[in-house]
């Protein structure tokens, strides 16, 4: 196109009528004419606010993203043909595919390998009469989830490959962080926070921190009032939490199907529980700590604006009474989950990595994390560890190390001297308890260490240089008082198993 065009399509882009002057076909055709069309529309529009009254733009402005919506729904370039994904039409019906296109409301493409499910149970799809809403499918790459319209048409191609069509409503409605409005603030552990003899409220991100971990630890179908509200990561967490790589990805896929997929039986509502989520860039399962999973999520607003952080999700079921149709759903469930296919699975974890929020490693933030983050963490562990690691040995001793280097007495000069010299690959504290006390059992020391790694783009928090992380953060985030709090608790929760595991060798 040429930029005499692009003025049409810069007065178009604002819903306002296309702008005429008198010229001719080549004067309206020059680069400089076009760029001055378009700059003379936008400042006649700023400044007649008579006729452009701000009503009048908003209709504009809405006429024309509702034009660009349905101009991507129509392309068959909206998801590029030959790209191969994790596609999900139910939670027992899971498999890699290769999109053919997209046109219209018509999605289509090739089967490929099962991760759950098989031909039998894809031939049949659509026959659900229990719950036709939880007709869905759900695109790994695409980020994207969309309730299905009535239709499935499959065939085998060419090739013997069996290639199915999906008719897809519209995608739901994204809604802001402010519109979620605040919430009655939790510590990471699920007590309510109270400051001034009332409670903490949170909104924003907090807000939406919070909402994600609650859903995502909600068994799915426990809330009556919202059967299709709730999560499947429980049970997926319960499964393969030895099988990481799979782990992170069917978690990933519940994070898309909350924030695609409504959760009410109501054909009306169609609202999805994290609607304000627009991507997820990352999700990272970490270590257990009291029943919770550490999720580090990367993820991407509706706004636009980028977000990570650990978040810690229960994975237990035992408070969940079920009755008996929800018995029996959750007994199909679990069938699906016996025996899956050892080679399948090693496959599924292959096909896609997980991407970073490409922030390099940020030197200042190595010396904040080392001179006022290890010391704030050893501070929160002070209280149980006095109360309950402490009264057990007759004495202890705290160092701090850089690279493996350990020293009781490093400075800030130190930790600035060591980034400056080269990049800081760790820093740790270390605690050494020693000659346990307990009438019966023969003293002993215990080593405790708690790491920091860098890795280019993240940190990690480890109790040893080959264990699981317990917390993940970007360079460009804070770690919050809860943070601190959580890191502490595993922290002394390590030491006293630790000193459990050297009682019982003893014996």
């Amino acid at each position: 196109m040429n930029l005499g065009q692009a003025a049409h399509i810069c007065a178009a882009a604002v819903g306002g009528p296309r702008y005429q002057p008198n010229m001719t076909p080549e004067e309206r055709s020059s680069p400089e004419n076009g760029i001055w069309l378009c700059n003379m529309h936008a400042r006649a529009v700023d400044l007649d606010e008579i006729t452009y009254p701000a009503p009048v733009l908003k209709a504009w402005k809405n006429a024309a993203e509702d034009r660009a919506s349905k101009a991507l729904l129509n392309a068959e370039s909206e998801i590029q043909k030959g790209s191969e994904t994790l596609v999900v039409l139910d939670i027992d019906l899971m498999f890699t595919g290769e999109w053919i296109g997209a046109k219209g409301d018509a999605w289509t493409f090739i089967v490929k390998d099962f991760l759950f499910g098989n031909l039998e149970r894809l031939r049949n799809f659509g026959k659900n009469e229990l719950l036709p809403i939880r007709r869905y499918v759900i695109i790994e790459s695409q980020n994207e989830g969309r309730l299905l319209q009535e239709g499935f048409d499959w065939h085998v191609n060419a090739k013997g490959r069996h290639e199915i069509t999906v008719k897809v409503y519209p995608e739901i409605r994204r809604i802001s962080l402010d519109e979620l409005g605040s919430d009655i603030a939790g510590t990471y552990d699920g007590d309510i926070l109270i400051a001034n003899g009332d409670f903490q409220l949170v909104k924003g991100e907090h807000h939406a921190k919070q909402m994600i971990e609650r859903n995502l630890g909600m068994p799915f179908g426990s809330w009556v009032v919202k059967p299709m509200m709730g999560s499947y990561f429980p049970m997926y967490y319960r499964t393969y939490k030895d099988n990481l790589p799979l782990l992170n990805r069917l978690a990933r896929i519940e994070l898309i199907r909350m924030m695609t997929i409504p959760a009410s039986l109501s054909e009306t509502d169609m609202d999805a529980p994290l609607n304000f989520i627009k991507s997820i860039t990352e999700v990272s399962v970490m270590a257990p700590h009291k029943g919770l999973a550490g999720i580090f999520v990367s993820l991407v607003w509706s706004d636009g604006n980028s977000w990570s952080d650990t978040l810690y999700v229960n994975y237990s079921q035992e408070h969940i009474e079920l009755d008996e149709e929800d018995k029996d759903i959750l007994d199909m469930l679990k069938q699906t989950f016996e025996q899956p296919s050892v080679a399948l699975l090693q496959k599924a974890t292959n096909l896609f990595k997980g991407r970073e929020l490409r922030v390099k490693r940020d030197n200042l933030a190595i010396q904040r994390l080392f001179n006022e983050t290890l010391p704030a963490i050893i501070a929160a562990a002070q209280p149980a560890l006095q109360q309950v690691i402490y009264p057990l040995f007759t004495s202890y001793e705290t160092t701090n190390s850089i690279d493996r280097r350990p020293f009781a007495f490093y400075t800030s000069a130190d930790i600035e001297l060591a980034v400056i010299k080269g990049n800081v690959t760790e820093i740790g504290t270390h605690i050494i308890l020693r000659g346990f006390k307990k009438a019966g059992v023969d003293a002993f020391d215990v080593h405790g260490d708690l790491y920091i790694f860098f890795d280019d783009y993240y940190f990690a928090f480890k109790p040893s240089h080959h264990g699981t992380t317990w917390h993940k953060k970007l360079y460009d985030t804070e770690l919050t008082n809860e943070d601190i709090r959580a890191i502490a608790a595993q922290w002394v929760e390590h030491l006293a198993t630790l000193t459990t595991r050297q009682i019982k060798a003893l014996h």
